[in-house]
């Protein structure tokens, strides 16, 4: 349940805590392409969390494609956590055009 902070709840949509695996692919800002095995931790109906070797960073466009289907999206890099911490190595993830490649209904 999103907690309020003043009026204004901190979370637009529900999340779900899972580890779903995923292949991530995209382009790094020099032009190279990455392609790596990684984990989906937690999911809503915008976006998610990632678990990722990765180095992405803010802006960065990634596909994630499921493990379980042949069902992409492209998502858009929000937030990355700090090197030397427990979220070193999770970056989060929202949908550029919201769609509901998971299979999972999320309400409103």
């Amino acid at each position: 349940m999103p907690k309020p902070t003043g009026s204004t709840p901190l979370r637009r949509s529900p999340r779900l805590h899972l580890q779903i695996p995923v292949s991530i692919s995209g382009t790094f800002p020099d032009g190279s392409s990455f392609n790596e095995e990684a984990y989906l931790l937690d999911i809503s109906k915008f976006g998610a969390k990632l678990r990722t070797q990765l180095p992405l960073g803010l802006g960065m466009q990634i596909k994630i494609l499921s493990k379980k289907s042949t069902e992409s999206a492209l998502f858009r890099v929000v937030w990355t956590g700090d090197a030397e911490t427990p979220r070193a190595g999770e970056v989060g993830i929202e949908y550029v055009a919201v769609s509901n490649f998971l299979g999972i209904n999320f309400p409103g």
